[in-house]
């Protein structure tokens, strides 16, 4: 069996090395992605059955004009080839990568950043005179149209429902990445077992730190962070995953986007509020950099909290 730094490392070249799925050694993919899901690190496509809830059939408009979506009957999903069902990933992930290139090439530096998890993966099938026929639906942040709760939630911060969100970040000098750069489903139970399982344990490490640190090397490279204001974040995260990170940079772990003083940053900061002066109504995570609300989505009011731009009064 090979060992799992081998698979771990082919899961990088996955993520920022390998754009088209024609280069992909399906041997090692199958084995990288059985790491990613915890399951026997076989080169058999076990990962497969981790799609089966976010594949849809394509269903009649409805009265609003939007699809309807029902889940894929399971004759229809074990028919489904897995390489189809990793291929519109790579697409979707080619698609990402020249939105946040374009988004990046703009002239300013960022005064902030924020993290996201991963974009969505959602795709639907459909029969076509008898051929399945598949689309990639989901939204990523920074397509056209965005409406899910992490675009709410920047609109929200920034106070802007009209514009496009490559521009209100750039409006607003913030930058922005997700930590896993290409659509995989992830859920509840993964994000658990990624922050409380041994065998998601690698080189001492767990999964998704080593994920974070792979992300952040690649954003770096961008030298797009302003060295005259001190550098904040807003870890849009959900909590499962987040944990790990607050655990790993415990008690005095800096965060690094560059050498300049500015551009360090305290990962455990936490909030330092007078509730005796300052009512906000709001539930407050510990950590500063923390906007996931109790919802487990990004909330717009803890945003302006981590960029200290809430209003007290």
């Amino acid at each position: 069996m090979t060992c799992k730094i081998e698979d771990l490392n082919y899961l990088k070249k996955i993520f920022y090395n390998i754009d088209n799925f024609e280069d992909v050694d399906e041997e090692k993919l199958n084995r990288s992605l059985n790491l990613f899901y915890g399951l026997n690190n076989m080169s058999d496509p076990l990962w497969k059955k981790e799609f089966k809830d976010v594949i849809k059939s394509k269903g009649q408009k409805t009265k609003t004009g939007k699809q309807k979506f029902t889940n894929i009957s399971s004759d229809d999903f074990n028919n489904f080839e897995a390489k189809e069902i990793i291929k519109k990933a790579f697409e979707k992930k080619k698609d990402i990568k020249n939105k946040l290139n374009s988004f990046y090439q703009c002239e300013l530096r960022f005064k902030s950043t924020i993290i996201y998890e991963a974009p969505p993966y959602l795709m639907s099938i459909r029969e076509n005179d008898g051929t399945p026929e598949n689309e990639f639906v989901a939204e990523f942040i920074l397509d056209d149209i965005c409406s899910s709760p992490y675009s709410n939630a920047i609109r929200g911060c920034f106070e802007n429902e009209n514009e496009k969100i490559s521009e209100i970040l750039k409006n607003n000098e913030c930058g922005f990445f997700d930590v896993i750069p290409i659509p995989l489903p992830i859920n509840s139970d993964l994000r658990n077992q990624w922050a409380t399982e041994e065998k998601f344990v690698i080189e001492g490490k767990r999964i998704f730190v080593h994920f974070f640190e792979w992300a952040v090397a690649n954003y770096k490279m961008k030298d797009k962070i302003s060295r005259d204001d001190k550098h904040k974040i807003a870890l849009g995260i959900p909590l499962n995953n987040a944990i790990t990170l607050y655990e790993n940079y415990n008690p005095k772990g800096i965060l690094e986007f560059g050498e300049h003083e500015n551009q360090k940053i305290l990962f455990n900061d936490p909030h330092y509020i007078d509730f005796k002066n300052k009512k906000i109504g709001l539930w407050i995570q510990p950590f500063k950099n923390c906007i996931i609300s109790t919802s487990n989505t990004p909330n717009a009011e803890l945003m302006k909290l981590a960029f200290d731009k809430f209003n007290y009064s």
